[in-house]
């Protein structure tokens, strides 16, 4: 029987945050990895295949464009960039905005490309946070009730 359950589900909410806040850090990490040795520039699609890719908890057929890019020694490079679209969106001329890392591929060079998936998961991770606050500052007592915050304004 769990006798203080605000502090039990705090307890496991808080430990599921640092679990998905760790995860959080570890993409940072990887993506200004990534970044620091990337060239960004306008690059033209020279091909758009149509693929199986990864998407939930299986694959769909979507667009995937291939660019021409500067590699090392002005060599040019054709990769595929780390983006898709179900649409076919991608037209074969079309400049494309990518972060080029010879090592590690080519994304899109927007900021939801570069930066959303770290920020998603630092968002559910203060998400998993707020019972642990509300605990913590008094919102949520032993006996399972929420509580208001009386300011010193309040009569």
């Amino acid at each position: 029987m769990i006798v203080d359950r605000p502090k039990f589900i705090s307890a496991i909410c808080a430990f599921l945050g640092s679990i998905i806040l760790v995860i959080a850090v570890y993409l940072f990490i990887n993506r200004i990895i990534f970044l620091a040795h990337a060239t960004s520039s306008s690059a033209p699609i020279v091909a758009v295949s149509h693929e199986s890719v990864a998407k939930g908890k299986g694959s769909v057929l979507a667009y995937v464009p291939t660019v021409r890019v500067q590699g090392h020694a002005g060599r040019t490079l054709d990769v595929k960039v780390d983006t898709f679209n179900e649409e076919p969106v991608y037209t074969i001329g079309q400049q494309m905005a990518v972060s080029y890392n010879p090592t590690r591929g080519c994304i899109e060079d927007t900021f939801f490309a570069k930066w959303g998936d770290c920020l998603i998961d630092l968002l559910l991770s203060l998400a998993f946070f707020l019972p642990l606050l509300a605990w913590k500052s008094g919102l949520w007592p032993s006996n399972g009730k929420f509580t208001a915050l009386h300011l010193q304004g309040d009569a």
